[in-house]
């Protein structure tokens, strides 16, 4: 016994939905072309925090 459309459909998409989402999410930097740092206080996307944190040797 087969599935409906509308049953195939109420599987499918989310599942399509959630791995377009996690491609998304891992190769965000790459598509925006910015890096991120992330430590236990902060997510960042500040370009003077990442010039900093060269200047200093901790990146």
């Amino acid at each position: 016994m087969g599935l409906s459309g509308a049953a195939w459909a109420t599987l499918l998409v989310p599942t399509f939905l959630a791995i377009v989402t996690m491609l998304l999410y891992g190769f965000w930097d790459r598509i925006t072309g910015k890096e991120y740092y992330v430590d236990e206080e902060i997510l960042a996307y500040d370009e003077d925090l990442m010039t900093t944190l060269k200047e200093e040797g901790k990146l």
